[in-house]
């Protein structure tokens, strides 16, 4: 390879070290919507129960809508998609067991979701502009490159 080639190749492999990230993975989104249920589950004494296993089931449904553990704090989350009455159990598999019903109706299914995460938007931003960085590095490598190319191929008298 000649001496051209080789300079070439590692302005493009400093090009491609500030190419953003982004440009080969999949970019992530978060998007909080409304007409969720949270159900806190805990004990007599008003300890939670952190971990126990729970079963969704929908109106006039046999087949488990959602499963799942509470978190540290006793938390689970669903979303429900049709009014009616839902199931909730817990579970903590030491022989305690929470049965609740919920009754979801109509107007609680409705809402619009919020907007993006700022977090989310705010990265996209940066990946853009480091794609802008990478790019306008990359043109003057080249530039660079055939200035070069051009110079060698001229021959100075001594």
């Amino acid at each position: 390879m000649s001496k051209s080639c080789w300079q070439l190749l590692a302005m493009l492999s400093v090009s491609v070290l500030f190419w953003p990230q982004g440009g080969w993975a999949h970019g992530t989104e978060g998007v909080v919507s409304p007409g969720g249920w949270t159900v806190t589950a805990r004990y007599a004494g008003g300890e939670v129960m952190s971990f126990a296993k729970v079963t969704i089931t929908a109106p006039n449904a046999s087949k488990p809508f959602q499963t799942g553990r509470t978190d540290q704090n006793g938390r689970f989350a669903f979303v429900p998609d049709v009014p009616g009455t839902w199931r909730f159990v817990a579970d903590d598999e030491m022989g305690h067991r929470l049965s609740l019903t919920i009754e979801v109706t109509a107007d609680s299914l409705t809402g619009q979701p919020a907007p993006p995460a700022s977090a989310a938007a705010a990265a996209s931003l940066a990946s853009r502009a480091l794609f802008g960085v990478g790019l306008l590095l990359l043109v003057a490598s080249l530039v660079f490159w055939w200035q070069a190319r051009k110079m060698s191929g001229k021959k100075v008298d001594g």
